[in-house]
């Protein structure tokens, strides 16, 4: 049985090397997006085509305790190591600019596994933009401002999900995912990261749903939810273009007729166009537009880059 803390490996020393450089990017991003920029809605967690909710009311966030890294990440079975070179058979030198070795082929193995040409480069775009590489990337462990955002978010979007048919009885760890906020690898609401797949498999097969909201620090995990995630939203919204993915990665509704074209939808884009040039992956010898036609199916992508459900020791 493989067991690991966070992520284990050498994964460990990246995460290690880039929590400081976290902690002072989310902090200039919270004073510059500040605490009323709402987070996306669900894609693939409570129906199917349903209309995208307005806000729920959200109880107030709980008061954190204060805990050290490990304990909140905790330790977790049946993690496999990240994938290396053997695993993939796309070009990893290309065009990657300064992605993290460590990575490289885990977002190669999530366009493979997914059949979803030219996407795995846009992921470490996101992962740039949503934690700087670094898993246990977290927004809502704290007492800021920005802090106590995350967990209205990740409350308001729980109230939403009960309104759907999800309760502590399909989704038992729903209340902490409440007052998680958000993180991981590619940045995600607790919530709705743990219903992923549940429109496509139904709750009792979406694979995440009786799982710790801490799943989403596990990086294979993290790649799961991204890829069903970039596939639904090619199929739920108006995706023009690559940095289309990233509005959407935001907020699906800036994607509407009655938002596209507004001021912040035009701030995301430019946004992820100017991190693709910090990161130096030029999106220029990407698809213009990615095709989600031979995606594999939420199945078959867990199996390949998950494999058997991580569980949380102890």
């Amino acid at each position: 049985m493989n067991r690991a803390l966070v992520i284990g490996g050498t994964a460990a020393a990246v995460a290690t090397a880039g929590s400081v450089a976290y902690y002072l990017y989310r902090r200039g991003q919270a004073k510059e997006l500040g605490p009323g920029t709402e987070p996306a809605p669900p894609l693939d967690s409570p129906a199917p085509n349903a209309p995208e909710p307005g806000p729920a009311p959200a109880p107030a966030p709980s008061p954190l305790p204060a805990t050290t890294e490990a304990e909140r990440v905790g330790v977790w079975d049946n993690v496999l190591p990240l994938p290396t070179a053997e695993d993939v058979s796309g070009d990893l030198e290309s065009n990657w600019g300064s992605t993290p070795r460590t990575y490289r082929p885990l977002f190669q193995l999530m366009e493979e596994a997914s059949g979803i040409e030219g996407s795995a480069r846009i992921y470490s775009v996101i992962a740039y933009g949503e934690s700087r590489y670094v898993p246990s990337a977290q927004n809502g462990d704290g007492d800021t401002a920005r802090d106590k955002a995350e967990r209205t978010y990740s409350n308001r979007a729980w109230s939403t999900m009960q309104g759907f048919g999800y309760n502590a009885d399909n989704v038992p760890y729903g209340p902490e995912a409440a007052n998680f906020g958000s993180g991981g690898l590619l940045g995600a609401l607790a919530p709705y990261f743990l219903a992923i797949g549940a429109v496509t498999l139904g709750k009792a097969g979406a694979p995440l749903l009786k799982s710790r909201p801490q799943i989403i620090f596990l990086p294979r995990v993290a790649a799961f939810h991204g890829v069903v995630y970039l596939w639904r939203l090619h199929t739920q919204h108006d995706v023009r273009d690559i940095p289309d993915i990233k509005v959407g990665w935001g907020s699906p509704s800036l994607l509407s007729a009655k938002n596209r074209g507004s001021a912040t939808y035009t701030k995301i884009r430019e946004k992820f166009v100017g991190h693709a040039r910090e990161v130096g992956i030029d999106l220029s010898k990407l698809p213009s537009k990615l095709n989600v036609d031979g995606f594999t199916g939420v199945t078959s992508v867990f199996e390949k880059i998950v494999g058997t459900l991580p569980t949380r020791a102890g």
